[in-house]
């Protein structure tokens, strides 16, 4: 199947099939309307990384690690497995995102960057992540931040290490502006049952971003 990139009008089957098509360095925003819509993208996901030999990572906030679990099961019957051999993690928000109890953008794309590296060196092909960002909503000290995780991502880490993501929206517990913000600094779009290249995309080199002042590895 070819790259998303290479070929945005093409028409897929199926959303499975979108998924299964996608490749590292590829940036997402899943933004969805009903549990159905995150049921039918998010699980496919994890699946299709399990499956392809890819360390997963999960981020719970929205959902419950069981959850998101007895999804998966349904799908692959060894998830113990792979989680029990370190293949699939499924990781609380506060793990990650606001690990010292808030958020920092270069912080946590370091996290990223250590991570990916660490799934290289154990053998694996790329890391493959997906996110549930209503802790955002949380009120954490720097959530103010977000818009300029999700463009510092294009520039710092996307394009760099074989890492692959999609970042999830649920569009009615967002404010609008934070919507359009998420639009603008994702290449790829998800909604329904369709992916899209995303024409309204900013690349980071046209914004007028801070350095970055990630602590080195």
């Amino acid at each position: 199947m070819a790259n998303l990139h290479e070929h945005p009008s093409e028409i897929y089957r199926s959303l499975r099939e979108a998924i299964q098509s996608l490749e590292p360095h590829e940036h997402l925003c899943l933004i969805y309307e009903s549990h159905e819509e995150w049921v039918n993208t998010v699980i496919p996901f994890i699946v299709t990384g399990i499956r392809k030999k890819e360390k997963c990572i999960y981020v719970v906030d929205n959902h419950t690690a069981k959850v998101v679990r007895d999804y998966l099961k349904k799908e692959v019957t060894d998830i113990e497995e792979a989680e029990g051999k370190g293949q699939l993690s499924i990781v609380h928000e506060h793990e990650t995102y606001t690990k010292e109890g808030s958020f920092d953008p270069d912080r946590m794309i370091t996290l990223l960057i250590r991570e990916t590296e660490k799934a290289i060196s154990q053998g694996y092909p790329a890391l493959r992540v997906t996110g549930e960002m209503t802790w955002v909503l949380k009120g954490h000290i720097g959530s103010e931040r977000l818009i300029e995780y999700e463009a510092k991502l294009n520039r710092d880490l996307f394009p760099h290490y074989p890492c692959l993501a999609i970042c999830q929206y649920d569009r009615f517990r967002f404010d609008p502006e934070i919507i359009k913000g998420v639009v603008l600094t994702h290449p790829i779009l998800i909604r329904g049952d369709t992916v899209y290249k995303n024409f309204f995309y900013i690349p980071p080199e046209e914004l007028e971003l801070p350095p970055s002042n990630r602590t080195p590895l």
